[in-house]
Formats: C-alpha cells, structure tokens, sequence
C-alpha cells in the first residue's frame, strides 16, 4: 500500500509542476505582451525611441527565459531572444512595430503549445 501512496505522491508532484510551469508561461507571456504593446504606443505618441522600456522589456525577458527554460524547447527561446535585439536594432517605428508584433506571437504560439489537449493525451 506504501508504494500505491508514493506513487500517488509522485503522481501529483509531476501534476503540480506542469501546471505551475503552464501558469509561469501564460503570465510571462501577457506580461510581455502588454509591455510591448506600451512601448509601441509611447514610440507613436512620442516620435523618439523608448529605451526605457526596451531596457524593461529585455531584463524581463531574461529573467522569464531563465524561469521556463527547465520548461521549453530551447530553440524557441533564442528565436525570441533573437527577435529582442532586432527590437532593440529597430531604426524605425515599422521595424520596431513588426519586431513586437513577432516577439508576442513568438511567446503567445510558445504558450499554446504549452497547454495540454485532450486529443493529444489518447
């Protein structure tokens, strides 16, 4: 009986560790998405470049990539990493714009293919 227990428990340590990795990854990305978003808005607002909150922005991203990368396929990490220093290369307000727009669905496809299906499961 000891052992249907200890399984049991590892059971749903494996349970609770994928759904606090799925949580990680779904905040990060929001959180991301709507830093991006306010840059791209203070870039039209303002005409200058907002370093401010690139800096932001990339600090946040290295700290989210070494939160999910036990997680995610390392690849897809570097894409996007990638894609920030395009961001941070932009020389206009269309590069800067088709960077973020790439690096949220870059981090919005990461976060679908995070989530479990059913039909995947059978």
């Amino acid at each position: 009986m000891k052992r249907v227990y200890f399984c049991i428990f590892i059971l749903m340590a494996v349970v609770a560790v994928s759904f606090f990795s799925l949580v990680r990854v779904r905040s990060g990305g929001e959180s991301l998405s709507t830093g991006i978003d306010k840059a791209i808005d203070q870039y039209r607002l303002d005409g200058a470049f907002p370093d401010k909150l690139v800096t932001e922005l990339t600090s946040q991203w290295q700290e989210y990539y070494r939160s999910i990368s036990f997680a995610e396929n390392t690849e897809e990490l570097n894409d996007i990493s990638r894609l920030f220093t395009e961001l941070k290369c932009a020389k206009s307000l269309d590069e800067f714009t088709r960077s973020g727009e790439l690096i949220k669905t870059s981090t919005r496809l990461m976060c679908e293919n995070e989530t479990p299906y059913l039909y995947s499961l059978l």
